[in-house]
């Protein structure tokens, strides 16, 4: 599987037509965050004090951030690794700011000649060094940005880009209402893999999230791809034919089915600050990965978290396919609390 995907992911380097195959560094939307995974791989509008929301999206970043540092390991599909390490700082009067490394590697792979004998073995590696800004205007709005240094590394092929993020939030605190507007990886390639300059996998985003007033429960709805209507694509392996008419009906998803393609749905559990979980549902993912022949779980998403002394422990599992999913870890602290210690309790 691990060639498999290797071939893929070289030969998106000619293919224009498939959002999702046809641009360059798509490890960008790989989503490392444990808790944030649990929420389906979209959590824009989580105004809770963790850094791996505002490592989705800018504008959540703020100044009770300060201090926080989180890392995450993946345990992708086919033994692909994924992990990030980030840290947040606030300054007086500037703002808030976070510095983020995230890699992934695709493992060994064995090379070989054009009749299969062997000729030893290459590797293949995505990176990209991140670094966050946020400012809040007032107890409404917030503002955030984040600029990344990208690059790839695939046998004899490397590639190296820059990206930003640019995010905004809205909040109305006495309804525990946030909006927000995400517009991700704009960019440029600077040294493409070829001859051939491809674009960044650019996306919008918006998303609605509220907290019930009597119940430790906050829903979001997100809907992504916000650039592009039309999510979806013929299947030639779905067209069936008319056995009197003789007439060949493609199957075609209708406009409703295209709707829900950009549809996210995420609830989080949050009965205090030691203890989370989350579920999340993708329909777009579900459509493009769920099988005609039996039934499964592609689509969904679900995690838990809770605290032990000063870390934060986060754990989730995203099912992508029947023949495997994604294990996100994630650990969460805030060296602060560590020199509050020295200094006498911390502060509530």
């Amino acid at each position: 599987m691990k060639k498999a995907l290797i071939l893929l992911l070289l030969g998106a380097l000619s293919v224009k037509a498939q959002i999702g195959g046809g641009t360059a560094f798509q490890f960008l939307n790989t989503v490392p965050s444990a808790r944030v995974a649990g929420l389906g791989g979209n959590a824009i509008a989580n105004p809770e004090a963790d850094l791996n929301f505002a490592l989705q999206n800018p504008a959540l970043l703020r100044d009770t951030m300060h201090g926080q540092f989180t890392t995450s390991g993946v345990d992708y599909m086919s033994d692909i690794l994924f992990a990030d390490v980030a840290y947040a700082r606030h300054y007086d009067s500037v703002g808030t700011f976070y510095a983020q490394l995230l890699f992934m590697d695709y493992g060994d792979f064995d090379r070989a000649n054009e009749i299969g004998q062997r000729q030893g073995t290459f590797t293949a590696q995505d990176y990209s060094f991140n670094f966050g800004y946020s400012y809040e205007l007032d107890s409404n709005w917030s503002f955030g940005a984040k600029l990344a240094v990208i690059g790839s590394q695939y046998d004899t092929y490397n590639s190296w880009g820059m990206a930003m993020d640019a995010g905004v939030t809205y909040r109305i605190p006495s309804k525990r209402i946030v909006i927000a507007f995400l517009a991700k990886n704009m960019g440029y390639q600077f040294d493409p893999y070829t001859n051939v300059r491809e674009n960044l996998p650019f996306e919008m985003q918006i998303a609605f999230s509220n907290k019930f007033k009597y119940a430790p429960f906050r829903w979001q709805i997100t809907y992504d791809n916000l650039q592009q209507w039309d999510l979806r694509y013929r299947d030639p392996n779905a067209a069936t034919v008319n056995q009197f008419t003789g007439e060949v009906d493609d199957n075609f998803p209708s406009v409703w089915n295209n709707l829900l393609r950009h549809l996210s749905l995420a609830v989080e559990f949050a009965p205090t600050k030691s203890l989370n979980a989350q579920v999340g549902y993708r329909f777009r993912r579900r459509q493009e990965l769920n099988l005609n022949t039996r039934r499964t779980n592609a689509g969904f998403s679900g995690g838990v978290g809770f605290k032990i002394s000063k870390f934060h422990i986060n754990y989730s599992f995203t099912l992508f396919h029947i023949a495997d999913g994604a294990n996100n870890l994630t650990i969460t602290t805030n060296f602060e609390s560590f020199k509050r210690k020295k200094d006498g309790p911390p502060k509530n």
